[in-house]
């Protein structure tokens, strides 16, 4: 049991870290960004139209998982190599 709630401590604490990564790189990107309106020439009234990526609602729970999963052979192997010397 112990192992278990390790394991999803880690998968948690890594999911959250590439969160938080993920929106402070966002709000830094956007704190700098300046606008250049010459580059841009006349703005029209145009709309395009395109598709947009959509990532699977499994993904998360996916790797969670097997974060969960790896961190768990990771601790396993760690004690086996700890109490083996």
């Amino acid at each position: 049991m112990k192992l278990f709630l390790q394991s999803i401590a880690i998968s948690i604490g890594i999911h959250l870290l590439f969160s938080l990564g993920t929106y402070v790189t966002g709000i830094i990107k956007m704190m700098n960004y300046t606008p250049d309106f010459e580059a841009a020439g006349s703005l029209t009234s145009e709309v395009a139209f395109g598709t947009t990526y959509t990532a699977s609602p499994l993904l998360l729970p996916i790797t969670f998982i097997s974060v969960a999963v790896i961190a768990g052979a990771l601790i396993t192997l760690y004690r086996s190599r700890s109490t083996a010397y």
